[in-house]
């Protein structure tokens, strides 16, 4: 049986909705203004709220901001009920939340049907949110373990083979070997810098005294970091030839240090999700309030990827490609690109491969 809190006071109306709603197997609690309304939802946590607009004590649009700041009723679904509902104040509930409207009077069917409709969305999201958390479970389950171990037993494995006085190791094979365990010391400390870029990140945003500093400083002519960053990027991956540069000055609102976390990131994804000789295309556009930077490649794509999506320990494409990391990058320039009031959009190529497209506040 479904636990319904409705807040309304009038008493007749609030018994004669009650027992409509009673008689449809809904267990009812009721609340005659909208002070007791709220301390009726935080106590009992119902399955629903309906509550009166225009009541004593708290409005419904105060009942409902209250409840939609905390943790434990934010997601409870809350329906208005009002004789007089104008244009403003159903745009302010939307706004602020609410899942629909009912005008009084009303036909009981309609009643119903609008607690079903409500009922039926919110079974849904709680049936998404389980399967987001059972495949972050999965994620990190998998994805820790693999990209921890797998560069730590490449180290491991080659060194031990290196010391062992048995092997008679000629010039190129100790040069390889070396070349194995650089490039696995250097998957893993990509590895452990991501995570601890994500987890600054993380800290960062909770620390309101920071965030004003922070939102006031430039990246001075950004385009020579831009040049800098991709030529290192391009050069990591020995793809040097592969980089394609198309640049304008700029000074963006965002603090060095971050824009550099943000491009490396985007980069890095660009050159290892595209093959040798592909060409990764970076490009910056201007316009009145803003600066535009494109990083295009030719490599998987995203196949659609949403960015409500991207989160942490959350990788796209591993069935294509198993060395994706923990799926810190995007998340942590998402939050960034957010914090500095930019945009970050992410499309697919007109051929193939993906457009990454990061834009931020010009600095005047």
């Amino acid at each position: 049986m479904k636990k319904l809190l409705l807040i309304e006071d009038d008493l007749v109306l609030r018994e004669n909705i009650a027992e409509i709603l009673l008689f449809s197997d809904f267990e009812v609690i009721t609340a005659s203004n909208g002070l007791e309304g709220v301390a009726l939802a935080k106590s009992n946590i119902p399955d629903i709220i309906i509550s009166d607009i225009m009541m004593p004590e708290l409005n419904g649009h105060e009942v409902l901001e209250i409840l939609a700041n905390d943790e434990r009723t934010k997601f409870i679904p809350f329906i208005f009920l009002s004789a007089k509902i104008k244009r403003k104040d159903v745009r302010k509930g939307m706004n602020m939340g609410a899942n629909d409207f009912i005008t009084k009077p009303f036909e009981e069917e309609e009643l119903i049907s609008a607690i079903s409709i409500q009922l039926y969305n919110e079974q849904l999201r709680k049936q998404s949110e389980k399967i987001k958390l059972e495949t972050l479970q999965h994620n990190i389950s998998v994805a820790i373990p693999h990209e921890l171990l797998t560069p730590l037993n490449g180290i491991i494995g080659l060194s031990s083979l290196m010391k062992n006085p048995e092997m008679k190791l000629n010039e190129k094979e100790v040069r390889d070997f070396s070349s194995g365990i650089f490039d696995s010391g250097h998957r893993l400390l990509n590895t452990i810098q991501n995570f601890i870029n994500y987890t600054k990140v993380e800290l960062l945003l909770n620390k309101d005294k920071k965030n004003d500093s922070l939102k006031k400083e430039v990246t001075e002519t950004g385009e020579n970091e831009l040049e800098e960053l991709s030529l290192i990027t391009a050069h990591k991956f020995n793809r040097e030839s592969d980089i394609e540069l198309h640049l304008k000055t700029f000074n963006a609102k965002i603090s060095s240090f971050h824009f550099q976390i943000i491009v490396n990131n985007i980069l890095d994804n660009a050159f290892k999700f595209s093959n040798k000789e592909d060409k990764v295309i970076v490009e910056v556009e201007l316009d009145d309030s803003h600066v535009h930077i494109k990083v295009i490649d030719k490599g998987l794509g995203f196949d659609g990827v949403i960015l409500d999506e991207i989160s942490a320990f959350t990788q796209f494409n591993r069935a294509k490609m198993e060395q994706q990391g923990l799926g810190l990058g995007l998340i942590t320039c998402k939050k960034l690109i957010n914090f500095y009031e930019g945009e970050l959009s992410i499309s697919k190529n007109k051929h193939k491969g993906s457009c990454v497209k990061l834009s931020f506040l010009l600095a005047k």
